[in-house]
This record gives C-alpha cells, sequence and structure tokens, in this order.
C-alpha cells in the first residue's frame, strides 16, 4: 500500500506515474528560476497555457486576478487546484489568484489537458493546473529577493520564511510560511512602443493616435457651423494647418479659444497607463498533520493573503453635462459677464451671443462638449482583497475485500473580502452646481446653496481650473464585495478485486460545495452621481448549492502478451445537482495500453460540464440606451420571411409594410448577469504515445481537440437583431431578446451573458525530458549532471462562432480583427519552452528559452503596417550557488537580449499597441538575492 501514489487527474491508486490524460510536470526549481514574484510569469512559459491575467494587464484585467487559461479557452474553463483541492476564490468571480499561493511551499505543478469534470466537477472544461505542497519539510528556509528592470524602473523586494518539524518521531509535521512583497509599477510612457498610441492609416502606415477628449476642454462643431463663429484664430483652416479640417474649438492657456486639429492636438491619454501594475502582499500558510491513531491522520491546511493592486489610466475624459441635460449639454447663465471667466473668454461668448443664446434668455447652451480633467489626476482603481481558506479533515486506511483501502473526509471554509476604490472621478450634481454662477458681495458664488462647500468653476482652459476648484469636482467610489465557499466531501479508493491481467482499481466519493457573494456600493455610486462610470446603483447577493457523488474504475483487461504489455480500461462518472441549473452527469472513459516497457499509447473522451458561476448568474442587470437599426422598418426592406418574424413578435399586421423609425431612432438594452444560464458542454478527446528508449529520457506526444458548445458569452443587442432576422428562429435566444411596443416598433433588447457561443481549440502537444550525467563537465563536482526539458504545442484550431448561425472565426496563429485586442488574448499557431539546467556540486545554471511563433494579420482585421508579426525567442538565464555552509547566493537575467514587443497599433493590441500578456513588455530585467536554510 506504501508504493501506491495518486496522480493528478484521477482519485485511483495505482503504482505508476504515468497519467491516461496528458500531464507537463514543472519542477520548483523551473518556477523559481526567472526570480519572478508572481506565478503567472513563471507558470506561462510553458505552452499548454495562453497567458490571460498577468501582471502587466491594465484595465482588462480587473480586479489584477492572476489567471490560468488553459488552451485559451477562458480562464473560468481551467480549474486551479492546491493539493487536489479548489483554492480560496481571488474575487466574486470564482477564479483563483495565482498571486496568492504560497509559492515557495511548493514542490511542484502539474498540468492536465481535457476535461477533467467527472473527477474534480465543473470548471474542469479545458483541464485542471494542480499545485503540489511540500508534505513533510524539516528546517528553516529564509529568502529575500530584489528585481530591477534594466531602465531603473519596476524594482521589486520579496522576502520568504519557510519553518518546518516533525513531531513525535514523525507522526506528524507542521509547515509554515510567511511572505512580504511589494513591486512598482511601470508605466506606458516610459516605454518606446507603449508612449503614444498608433492607429494605421489607409494604407497600413502607423499615425500617432489619441483622444479628442482633451485638458482644457473641446466643444464639437461641423462645417456648416464654422462661418457662424468669430473671435477663433483660423477656424475655417485658410492657413491650411490643418491636415484634415478644423472639427472644434479648444481652450487653451487662460481660457482663450483656438482651433481643435485632429490629429495635431488630440491627446497621448495612455503614456500614464500602467506597463506593470504596483502590487503589495503579506500571505501566511500553515500545513499540519498528525497520526492520532494507527492508520488515521488529522490534517489541516491555513492560507492567508492580503494583496493590493491597481490598474491606471490617463485622466478621466467625461461628455460634462448639466442636470437634466444629454451628455456634453453644458448650460451657463450669462456665460459673457461670467466672473470667473477670463476676458478673453468672456469676449468670446459675448461675440458669439446669438449661436450659444438663440433666445436670449441669458442661458449659454454649449453642445457636444468635452474635456479630460487632468487636474484631477490618472483615474486609478486600487483593490484590496483579503482572503483565507481553512481546510480539516481525517484520512487514514483500513482493509476491506482483503485490501488497504484509503479514506478521506474534509471540511473547507474559504472566504474572500474586496474592496475596490476608484479615485479621481467627476460628479455630475457638482458640476451642475459649480457652473452657475453668480456674484455675492463682489465674489463668485455657486447659486446652489445645497451643496456643501460649492465653488464656482471654470472648466474651460488649461489653466482655469485651480486645485481647489479641481478638489470640489472629484469624487472618489468605493465597492465592497464578499465571496464565501464551503465544502465538505469524502472519499474511498482501493483494489476490488483481482483479475488475471491485475487489481481492479475503484475510488467513489461525495462531495458539497456552497458558494455566495454579495456586493455593496457605497452611497455616491448608489446616488447615480457619476458623470461617465456606470457603477451598477445596488447591492446585490446571490448564492448556490451543489451536491455530488462520483465514482472511477480502472480494469487491467490484458499483459504479457505480444505488444500488449499491459492493457487497462478505465472510466469515472459524476452526478451533480445544482440549486440553479438542476441535475448534470458528466463522465469519462479512457485505454492505458503499454505497448512495451518503453512505449505507451493513452487515449481519453470524456463529457464534461462547466456551471455558471456567481457572476454570471447574479452581476447586477444595467441599463442602456443604443442608437440601433430595427429589420422591421419599412426602409430596412424586410423579406417575407423577415416580415413573418416581425409579426411574430408582435409588428401590427397593418403596419407590417409601413411600420416606420421611432422617434428616438434606437432602443433601450438590458445587459448584465442572467439567472436563466445553463450549464456548458464540452467534448475532450486526447490521444497520445509516450516513449522511454533509455535511461533518462521520455518523449511524449499528445493529442487534443476540445469542443464546447452552449457557452456562456456577452453579445451586444445590435448584434443579437440581427441574428435573430439571419437565422429566422422565432424561438431562438436572439430573437427572444426583443422586446417590442405596441406600435411594432423594438422598445428594448435583453442582452445578459447567454448560452450561445460554441468554441473549439486542436492540436499537438510533444514533450522531452532527458537528465544525463556529465563527468566531462565537473567542474564544481564529480556528481555534475545536465537536465532537458522541452514542451511544444502546436494549435491546429482556436474557432468561437458567436452565436448560432455565425460564421466561424478562426484565431489560432492570427492577431487583428476579433482575434486580438486590449482584452482578446492572441493564440499563437506554435509555442515552446525549453530549459537546459547544469548542476555541479554548489553550483546550479539555469537557461530557458522561450520562443513564440510568428503571427498572421486575421482576415477579418483592417489594414495595417504589417501582415505577419515575426517569431520571437527570450532567452532567461539564471545562477544559484551555495557559499558557505547553508547560505546560497542567486541571480538572474531574464530577457537577455532585451527583445522589444512588436507593435500592432492600437486597434490590435489596445493602449500599448502590443499584446501584453503573450510577450515581454518590461525588457530585460534582474534579479538578485540570497537564501539561508538549516
Amino acid at each position: 500500500m506504501n508504493s501506491d501514489i495518486v496522480i493528478t487527474g484521477s482519485r485511483l491508486q495505482r503504482r505508476d506515474l504515468v497519467a491516461n490524460s496528458p500531464i507537463t510536470t514543472v519542477g520548483a526549481e523551473t518556477l523559481q528560476a526567472q526570480g519572478a514574484v508572481t506565478l503567472e510569469q513563471s507558470l506561462n512559459q510553458f505552452p499548454q497555457l495562453v497567458p490571460d491575467t498577468t501582471s502587466s494587464t491594465n484595465q482588462s484585467g480587473g480586479s489584477g486576478i492572476l489567471s490560468v487559461d488553459l488552451r485559451s479557452l477562458g480562464a473560468v474553463r481551467t480549474l486551479v487546484l492546491v493539493d487536489g483541492r479548489r483554492f480560496m476564490p481571488g474575487d466574486v468571480t470564482g477564479l483563483t489568484d495565482l498571486a496568492l499561493i504560497p509559492d515557495l511551499m511548493i514542490e511542484r505543478a502539474e498540468i492536465i489537458t481535457g476535461g477533467a469534470s467527472a473527477v474534480y466537477g465543473s470548471d474542469a472544461v479545458a483541464g485542471a493546473v494542480n499545485f503540489v505542497l511540500k508534505r513533510n519539510f524539516e528546517g528553516v528556509a529564509a529568502q529575500y529577493q530584489y528585481g530591477e528592470a534594466d531602465r531603473g524602473d519596476g524594482a521589486s523586494h520579496k522576502a520568504d520564511l519557510l519553518l518546518g518539524a516533525n513531531v513525535s518521531e514523525g507522526r506528524g509535521n507542521i509547515t509554515g510560511y510567511f511572505s512580504y512583497t511589494t513591486r512598482n509599477s511601470v508605466l506606458m510612457g516610459d516605454r518606446a512602443f507603449s508612449a503614444n498610441p498608433v492607429l494605421a492609416d489607409a494604407q497600413g502606415r502607423f499615425q500617432p493616435f489619441g483622444s479628442g477628449n482633451i485638458p482644457g476642454g473641446l466643444i464639437g462643431i461641423n462645417s456648416t457651423q464654422i462661418p457662424q463663429l468669430t473671435g477663433v484664430p483660423d477656424l475655417n483652416n485658410a492657413s491650411g494647418a490643418c491636415p484634415v479640417a478644423n472639427v472644434g474649438i479648444r481652450f487653451g492657456a487662460q481660457g482663450e479659444p483656438l482651433p481643435f486639429c485632429r490629429p495635431r492636438d488630440q491627446f497621448n491619454y495612455a503614456a500614464p497607463n500602467f506597463l506593470l501594475r504596483p502590487l503589495e502582499r503579506y500571505q501566511a500558510a500553515l500545513n499540519a498533520r498528525y497520526e492520532i491513531a494507527p492508520n488515521v491522520e488529522l490534517y489541516s491546511q491555513f492560507f492567508y493573503g492580503k494583496k493590493v493592486n491597481s490598474f491606471q489610466q490617463a485622466a478621466e475624459a467625461v461628455n460634462p453635462s448639466s442636470s437634466g441635460q444629454q451628455a456634453g449639454t453644458v448650460l451657463i447663465p450669462n456665460a459673457d459677464t461670467n466672473p470667473l471667466f477670463t476676458p478673453v473668454q468672456r469676449a468670446f461668448f459675448a461675440a458669439n451671443r446669438g449661436f450659444f443664446d438663440p433666445d436670449g434668455d441669458g442661458v449659454f447652451t454649449l453642445r457636444n462638449v468635452g474635456r479630460r480633467f487632468e487636474e484631477f489626476g490618472p483615474r486609478t482603481v486600487e483593490f484590496t482583497t483579503d482572503a483565507f481558506m481553512i481546510s480539516t479533515g481525517l484520512r487514514g486506511s483500513l482493509d476491506l475485500f482483503g485490501n488497504s483501502w484509503r479514506w478521506d473526509t474534509f471540511y473547507q471554509y474559504a472566504r474572500t473580502d474586496e474592496r475596490q476604490v476608484r479615485f479621481n472621478l467627476l460628479s455630475r450634481s457638482r458640476t451642475t452646481a459649480g457652473l452657475d454662477v453668480v456674484v455675492v458681495n463682489g465674489q463668485p458664488a455657486c447659486r446652489n446653496r445645497e451643496i456643501p462647500g460649492c465653488i464656482p468653476v471654470n472648466i474651460f482652459g488649461t489653466q482655469t481650473l485651480t486645485p481647489a476648484q479641481a478638489n470640489f469636482l472629484s469624487v472618489n467610489t468605493s465597492t465592497d464585495s464578499r465571496f464565501t465557499r464551503e465544502v465538505a466531501g469524502g472519499t474511498l479508493a482501493g483494489d476490488l478485486f483481482d483479475l488475471p491481467a491485475g487489481a481492479v482499481a475503484t475510488a467513489f466519493g461525495v462531495e458539497y460545495r456552497r458558494d455566495g457573494f454579495s456586493i455593496t456600493p457605497d452611497e455616491v455610486a448608489l446616488s447615480n452621481d457619476l458623470a461617465a462610470i456606470n457603477v451598477a446603483p445596488i447591492v446585490n447577493s446571490g448564492a448556490f448549492t451543489v451536491k455530488e457523488v462520483f465514482g472511477e474504475i480502472r480494469i487491467p483487461v490484458l499483459k504479457d502478451l505480444p505488444l500488449i504489455q499491459s492493457l487497462a480500461l478505465e472510466g469515472a462518472v459524476r452526478f451533480s445537482d445544482y440549486s440553479t441549473i438542476g441535475s448534470v452527469v458528466t463522465w469519462k472513459g479512457a485505454v492505458d495500453w503499454e505497448i512495451t516497457d518503453w512505449a505507451r499509447f493513452r487515449g481519453n473522451y470524456s463529457r464534461a460540464i462547466r456551471a455558471p458561476n456567481l457572476n454570471e448568474l447574479f452581476a447586477p442587470v444595467s441599463q442602456g440606451f443604443i442608437g440601433g437599426r430595427d429589420p422591421c422598418v419599412r426602409t430596412s426592406n424586410p423579406t417575407a420571411a423577415q416580415k413573418q418574424v416581425c409579426l411574430a413578435q408582435g409588428v401590427p399586421a397593418q403596419f407590417i409594410d409601413t411600420l416606420e423609425v421611432a422617434q428616438s431612432q434606437g432602443f433601450d438594452v438590458q445587459s448584465g448577469g442572467n439567472i436563466n444560464l445553463r450549464e456548458e458542454t464540452a467534448d475532450t478527446l486526447t490521444l497520445g504515445l509516450v516513449f522511454t528508449p533509455m535511461r533518462g529520457l521520455s518523449v511524449t506526444l499528445d493529442y487534443f481537440d476540445i469542443t464546447v458548445k452552449n457557452a456562456i458569452s456577452q453579445v451586444d443587442a445590435q448584434t443579437l437583431v440581427n441574428n435573430c432576422f439571419t437565422t429566422l428562429d422565432t424561438q431562438g435566444q436572439s430573437c427572444q431578446a426583443i422586446t417590442r411596443n405596441s406600435s411594432g416598433n423594438i422598445l428594448s433588447v435583453r442582452a445578459p451573458l447567454l448560452n450561445i457561443a460554441e468554441r473549439q481549440v486542436r492540436g499537438l502537444d510533444v514533450g522531452v525530458n532527458y537528465t544525463s550525467a556529465t563527468p566531462w563537465l565537473n567542474f564544481w563536482a564529480e556528481d555534475s549532471r545536465l537536465t532537458v526539458q522541452f514542451v511544444g504545442s502546436f494549435q491546429f484550431k482556436d474557432s468561437n462562432i458567436p452565436l448560432p448561425g455565425v460564421a466561424s472565426v478562426e484565431c489560432a496563429g492570427f492577431y487583428g480583427g476579433p482575434c486580438s485586442s486590449d482584452a482578446v488574448r492572441i493564440t499563437p499557431d506554435f509555442r515552446a519552452f525549453a530549459g537546459l539546467t547544469y548542476t555541479s556540486g554548489p553550483v546550479t545554471i539555469n537557461n530557458q528559452l522561450r520562443y513564440i511563433d510568428d503571427l498572421e494579420l486575421s482576415p477579418l482585421s483592417p489594414p495595417t503596417q504589417s501582415g505577419t508579426l515575426g517569431a520571437e525567442t527570450y532567452w532567461d538565464l539564471s545562477v544559484r550557488a551555495k557559499v558557505y555552509k547553508n547560505i546560497e547566493l542567486f541571480g538572474g537575467i531574464n530577457n537577455v537580449l532585451d527583445n522589444q514587443p512588436p507593435v500592432m497599433g492600437f486597434a490590435a493590441g489596445g493602449d500599448s499597441n502590443t499584446n501584453p500578456q503573450l510577450y515581454d513588455v518590461i525588457g530585460r530585467q534582474y534579479f538578485i538575492g540570497a537564501s539561508l536554510k538549516f
């Protein structure tokens, strides 16, 4: 029994290390070789993982959950485990944050491809990543590390302490871990490729790009309005200074009105954005076990993490408005005599009274107003996460059916509290009050005295808004959220009986899980007073429970025959009863065929599911309005078949040929969570060969094919409308999302998350591991050895069908269009990792190479400078040496050659002009440290 082990992807006890699903094992030495302060940097080297949210993901990274994404199917479809169990969630999405896993306690990480829902439950659609922690650590290990980018920024400090002791002559062990990490930010303005956003012109050449919402303010105008305005020099562009034409009036120093010209006067909003998010983190963990009776062990684990990180964007750009007016419309009483305006401003409004105050009531109406409130400082969104998890249980062995069986029972409780604070936002009510200025006792004052501390403001001009005025207009807002999880379960595993080919191994178990969350915005958000940020003004909560029963079996069929050293069949099934979606069944079937003692075939076919998470089910519903197009109106020329859909939706028969566009020329949109979501289903096929032709060498080839149906996806309202009248399916989700009024016009479209997408990925993994003694390289000792690890992943397919009836979009090996943006990650068609480790006595030298194949421009992308981005190879080098007894020094250089990322432009790469998840955007980095062990 002592020789039996349990490998990731199964609960069966077995006597070999070969799984029937593809597994890549990553040792602690490899994870630590780069000196990364967060795990995702080390783990994402491996090509099975598509980098998702990383430390270099700014606003599209949200709360900064450093997640794992297997096969580009999305982080929500990859299950993260610690010691074979779900780890504490990072936020209300339920995703595991790699930054909260105690990295110095990790013994190894195991990456398993293929649907593992039958073994681990929901979320393991693409597979699972399991972090195995040290179990019997004894002694003290202390470590400090300092890191810095070659350009002198992004400095980091990390201190770790690991304590462990065996007790009662080995009957138990207790291991404690403590860590503190801090890391400084890097700004997009600090790197040449991201210092200014660029966009391709009609010839595909990159040109500087920026925002029309500029400091000082802007009034947008059209060509017909130019002759109606005076007092703005060269507004008609007679000098030809503007390459296109002036499209607005901007206000410069002291409020001087000037022409606004694109791109000359656009604002560079990218420079203050984070290219590397700042981080402060505290961690603690405890791992304990004790044999309380023969074959009965009590165990417990405790994890705690506090993490502060943030994303940052340029100062808020808004279309300010007065109360009751649409965005961008500002009412200013007596602008020509406003005591807060500068003389040049008052003269401008007086000269153009007829344009801004045609009815002569003294209220000047400014339309199409935009302004960037640079005086507030950058918009920073800070996330403070406090999370803990405690697990406890009993495990042991007993004799059943003449064999030894292992049993395990446990209870787990986890809680994550997150506070999100948004800084430097514009208050709508304060803007209205501050712009309505009167003179009291010879001094400018707010007409509205109901707002405490009201200060009259002048928002037009780059030097007109004083620090006091900026402080009055700006507000901060916060949202508190809490996620809780309770899990209880038990398993029993052992051999039922013997067959001629071997023992029949089985495992059974039950599990109960409850996930719950709550979200509470503050009064600022609840009052709906934010001028540009839409925080759902609602206190929201929700929960679900799931009860599960599962089992596995391995049946040896043949052995000791020609070309069949052993042949076994495996199966697993899990029945789950969710309080939200009802009952579902997942299963898998596998073949394990040992052809010879050096060749093995493994195959696995499974049905996996993913139940919608709490965020997808209960996210607050928000309302908006779009200027959409209705296929039923007369001017859309609907076909006869489309008219039948119109009638089915409620268009009156008498209006079917004459329906006019609604007065509003648009419709309401409802988006957010959806309590009616169903489970996603996935069919997974993996086929593999394992070769061990000589001692120290193993070669693996694994093919995978995963198809996800009814995938949960967010689709915009107009796409839903268009899809309805393309598929003509009145009972389909897109048609059912449309509600019409009594006149037949679209009243609203429900565009929450829906089970409508289909995803498919297909590829091949190649793995090579080789270890050999190297007596010819004995530089520091006679026991030198060389270890080589190579992992390559070909991605043949990464397709997405966003809606039924819509053509499939292929993104494997492509960028641009639907295949990359600020929020869309890239899937190369080939990536590889190669590690070469040389050890001789006290010295270990690590060389690591990361390869990313070239990328072609998506056929659905607008033109860019180059149709193909060249392949990229990064070289990382590190050294660790024992210098005195128990003292080790270590250091390294990542991205030794200082390779810079390719420039894709804003359309394909977002604010940074590139893909900061896939490529190294920081450049060459150094780290150095010391460790003490005794």
